[in-house]
């Protein structure tokens, strides 16, 4: 039975895409087998189970003009993994685009995707899913000047296991951006308001976000943007006595990027970001996070291509926002991806990949390490 649940989306993708492939369509098809090795399977932190999979990824993207003023965007991908049961995420994007008017724009979008992650209070993986619908009207002002006022609710959901970390999020918010440079910079004001609702929990986060942001192209090889400001948070919710405790307080918002282009063959990019925001650790309300990414893309040859990215990510805890009586505590995060990508034709390409992920908590209770190997071969239609 597992070979058939394989076999069925392989040969599904391959089929549809090569009905398509044979006349113009505005369906593209990406189908991508890989024969892995996974040394760690459930991240555990001992015991360690170890396993080869075989891993299916179907892609499919529908692009379509409805009218003279509305367009349609469609994307989805399937996720098969043969590591464990059930190991199926799938993930969907589409995107309404309609021009009311010269000046009016309206999006209207739903985005939902699944996969699997670890909980910084249960050691192991577990599936979740997340969908967020938005609404985001934006309006010209000028010819330099533009407002939208962006608006989206969101919810998670995770195994019975950890479904404490299940939330509901609604955002919403306006931006004023001026071009300030034609083609080259432009800024903006942002005012965004989020609610935070920790279903399972008697926990809710809101936050107030008030910031200035900045894009700049430097020339045709070097691309910044900077955005900073200030949050004003509130936490709320019960210990573990039955009190009810709310926490007020200010936080900064800082986050930068930069992107290099030495050639159109290669190209560097570094991100970097702190705030405070909702929690990923069911003891807490919220967390202050500290990320930084970095990345490095070259095509070797017409025919080989390299990627590298690497990300780290640590998570701060206070006390004050503890909702089982604990003390700070600090979580740390580290991937790093490497993927070769050699091109047979114009449809067929061959791939290699390497990945090594570790987490690490203070209590040092569940840390864990993880490295995969996979080689794989992608179809595009």
């Amino acid at each position: 039975m597992k070979k058939r649940q394989l076999i069925i989306p392989i040969l599904a993708g391959l089929v549809v895409g090569q009905i398509f492939a044979e006349s113009e369509s505005p369906l593209t098809v990406v189908n991508t087998l890989r024969l892995g090795y996974d040394d760690n399977v459930y991240r555990t932190s001992d015991d360690a189970q170890a396993s080869a999979y075989l891993q299916d990824i179907i892609e499919l993207s529908f692009r379509a003009a409805l009218s003279e003023r509305t367009d349609l965007i469609f994307t989805s991908r399937f996720d098969y993994q043969s590591d464990k049961e059930g190991n199926f995420y799938p993930s969907l994007y589409a995107v309404l685009t309609h021009s009311a008017s010269p000046r009016l724009m309206l999006q209207l979008s739903d985005k939902l995707t699944s996969g699997n992650r670890t909980s910084s209070s249960e050691e192991g993986r577990y599936d979740y899913f997340e969908n967020t619908l938005s609404f985001a009207p934006s309006y010209v002002l000028s010819p330099k000047d533009s407002l939208s006022a962006p608006v989206s609710y969101m919810i998670k959901r995770h195994d019975d296991e950890v479904d404490y970390q299940d939330v509901d999020i609604i955002t919403g918010g306006v931006s004023w951006k001026r071009e300030l440079s034609p083609q080259r910079t432009w800024a903006a004001i942002n005012l965004n308001q989020m609610w935070a609702d920790y279903v399972n929990r008697d926990s809710t986060y809101d936050s107030t976000r008030l910031t200035t942001e900045i894009s700049h192209t430097f020339n045709p090889e070097w691309h910044g943007n900077v955005e900073a400001g200030v949050t004003f948070d509130k936490t709320d919710f019960t210990d573990n006595v039955g009190k009810n405790t709310t926490s007020d307080g200010t936080n900064p918002f800082f986050a930068a990027g930069l992107a290099y282009e030495p050639s159109p063959q290669t190209r560097f990019t570094a991100d970097v970001s702190r705030q405070y925001k909702d929690s990923n650790n069911a003891s807490y309300a919220g967390e202050t996070s500290s990320a930084l990414t970095l990345g490095a893309q070259h095509d070797f040859t017409a025919k080989i291509m390299g990627k590298v990215t690497a990300r780290f990510v640590e998570s701060e805890y206070d006390r004050a926002d503890n909702e089982a009586g604990g003390g700070d505590t600090t979580d740390e995060y580290f991937d790093l991806s490497v993927r070769m990508h050699y091109k047979i034709n114009r449809i067929n390409f061959l791939e290699l990949g390497l990945r090594h992920r570790e987490t690490s908590y203070d209590d040092g209770d569940h840390d864990w390490d993880q490295n995969m190997v996979d080689v794989g071969w992608r179809v595009e239609l």
